[in-house]
């Protein structure tokens, strides 16, 4: 750990490398068990919804037969021809009616018998009698008079009534016709009623049943409804109204505020009394009811919040081995950048000797390799440009010896110019005179650089001599702009192109040659032409000179390609020459350069 303690570390690529590797697994552990916990969680709850789901649809299935079979006694009272004879009258005698009410008695009794679970049977007659039977009091069945007209307008009775012979169930709650009995106040009963039909005349309804059953049937299933959990079960309308729950269970108020989905059946998630709750309903056949589980969500995810528990052991254990990890890997990282580093501060303060030990195959032993090569490469450049200089100083010397040598020269050439003279050796005389001018302009003092007027005279100090050479062979032609006399070039690039087209183009001419020479200026350039009228080159020997004109290493074309070598380094890879040639019309070469002051 005590590369962690140098202080050039905390800015140093170990460093850097340390934190996005610990972040990226940190956030990649993080990640993983979130969304891990997150999954685990969702299959979890929905399980246990599908599993609470199948248990309601099977709750509902045994609730449905036992209201199937509560609705098939309303059928068999609501086609029992005395019933329906005593509701109406028309009685032959007092003998004939008693006769009737004793024929329903026996019915009514023995049908309660048989199931031992109604509490009141109410039938209401509307034209002649009425009928009760209750397991509460000792009379047991009793015939009373017709309904009376304010009994038919409450909201119960005209409910059945408008239901038109259909069943009403109205669910457990207390009985909409009380009987006078301590045992009878409070106590929950299953009610549901239909309208009684006169079967034998044109179908009016001539009565309505209210049947009343003990609830324990219905409640002992919603109590044995089992979600493994603490859960409660009930039966309500779509409207909010509970219809049914078990006894020993007080259900929230904020139930009858729940929106419930349209759908047949399903889950939903529901916030109740501050607590997360899972809603699990399914719609019982033939009724606007549904049969309702609601289960504390806690209590369904106590699996998912081990899950969570054992994520989040692991995801710290993660944590601490990407910390290990990334110790490990950005110490890896720093230490050959902190000796690549070291030995470059030895570089930089003149130890062009020191040299890393290759221990490593990797980039980093590469990076090794090439810093001993640079370092070495360096020491060898700094000992040539030493030699360099001492060579340059010998040079110089030379450089001034040579100059006086010129001098002497010069002085030569001008006594033998003026002895031509005196002698009227003309040819001699101007020979010598152009070649003492082309020596004095071409060393011009040492300098690399002449005006653009300076490299015309040494141009048309060559000329001179090779006009008396060649006498009338070729005439010649030079334009100068004035606008750029005064810009600076290079010496020597001007006059091996005038010699090229002298000696390849109108040498070998028959006849007088033409030669046109011109500097003018061309946007912001210097535009160098020199123009023949000579032999010309062939198309193929052309393109092959253009070729070799970029290459290195050819001997052939070797000015051309010099010249054009020393225009691209000395200005630019844009400048350079252009040739274009007919055979047997002539040859045009090209020199662009940019101006300078």
């Amino acid at each position: 750990m005590r590369f962690l303690q140098r202080k050039e570390f905390w800015n140093s690529i170990g460093f850097k490398v340390f934190v996005l590797y610990f972040v990226s697994m940190s956030l990649t552990v993080a990640l993983m068990g979130f969304l891990f916990f997150t999954k685990s969680t969702f299959v979890i709850q929905s399980n246990a919804g599908s599993i609470a789901l199948q248990t309601i649809e099977q709750a509902e299935k045994r609730l449905k037969t036992i209201m199937d079979e509560y609705d098939n006694r309303s059928q068999v009272i609501l086609g029992y021809r005395d019933l329906q004879q005593g509701i109406i009258g028309n009685f032959s005698d007092y003998y004939d009616r008693v006769k009737n009410s004793s024929t329903i008695a026996n019915f009514v009794t023995n049908m309660v018998n048989s199931k031992n679970d109604t509490v009141t049977m109410n039938i209401i007659g509307m034209y002649d009698t009425s009928y009760r039977y209750s397991n509460i009091t000792s009379s047991g069945f009793t015939v009373l008079p017709k309904a009376d007209p304010s009994l038919l307008k409450q909201a119960w009775c005209r409910q059945i009534i408008e239901a038109d012979g259909k069943v009403v169930r109205f669910g457990i709650g207390y009985s909409f016709m009380p009987i006078d009995s301590p045992d009878y106040e409070n106590t929950p009963v299953y009610v549901f009623g239909r309208a009684l039909k006169d079967l034998q005349g044109q179908g009016e309804i001539i009565g309505v049943l209210l049947y009343e059953i003990n609830p324990a049937e219905i409640q002992n299933i919603l109590s044995e409804i089992d979600f493994s959990t603490s859960g409660n079960t009930f039966i309500m309308n779509r409207s909010g109204e509970i219809i049914a729950q078990d006894p020993g269970t007080i259900l929230p108020g904020e139930l009858s505020s729940l929106s419930m989905p349209n759908a047949p059946h399903g889950t939903l998630n529901a916030r109740i009394q501050g607590k997360e709750k899972l809603i699990v309903y399914r719609e019982m056949e033939g009724t606007d009811w549904l049969l309702v589980g609601m289960v504390p969500m806690k209590n369904l995810v106590k699996g998912a919040q081990q899950i969570k528990t054992y994520t989040l052991y692991l995801a710290l254990a993660f944590v601490v081995v990407a910390v290990v990890l990334s110790v490990v890997v950005g110490r890896y990282v720093h230490s050959p950048v902190y000796t690549l580093m070291r030995y470059m501060k030895k570089a930089r303060e003149g130890d062009f000797e020191a040299r890393i030990p290759r221990k490593r195959k990797d980039e980093f032993g590469i990076l090794f390799d090439s810093f001993n090569v640079m370092v070495f490469r360096i020491k060898q450049l700094i000992d040539e440009l030493y030699i360099q200089r001492l060579l340059k100083k010998e040079t110089q010397l030379k450089m001034l010896a040579s100059q006086i040598n010129a001098h002497f020269i010069y002085n030569t050439l001008d006594s033998i110019h003026w002895i031509s003279r005196m002698y009227k050796i003309d040819a001699i005389s101007t020979m010598i005179f152009g070649l003492s001018r082309y020596l004095r302009l071409s060393l011009s003092d040492g300098r690399e650089y002449v005006t653009v007027e300076e490299a015309a005279e040494l141009v048309e100090s060559y000329l001179s001599i090779q006009k008396a050479r060649y006498e009338d062979k070729f005439a010649v032609d030079v334009v100068l702009d004035p606008a750029i006399k005064h810009n600076t070039v290079l010496k020597f690039l001007f006059q091996p192109l005038v010699e090229n087209a002298i000696y390849h183009g109108i040498e070998n001419l028959t006849g007088k040659g033409e030669l046109q020479i011109s500097w003018t200026k061309r946007d912001g350039d210097l535009l160098f032409t020199v123009t023949d009228n000579g032999v010309g080159i062939p198309e193929d020997q052309l393109e092959q000179i253009r070729s070799t004109l970029e290459q290195a290493d050819i001997r052939d074309n070797f000015a051309l390609r010099n010249i054009n070598a020393q225009i691209k380094l000395s200005y630019g890879g844009n400048y350079g020459l252009t040739l274009e040639s007919e055979l047997g019309k002539g040859t045009r070469v090209s020199m662009i350069i940019p101006l300078k002051g």
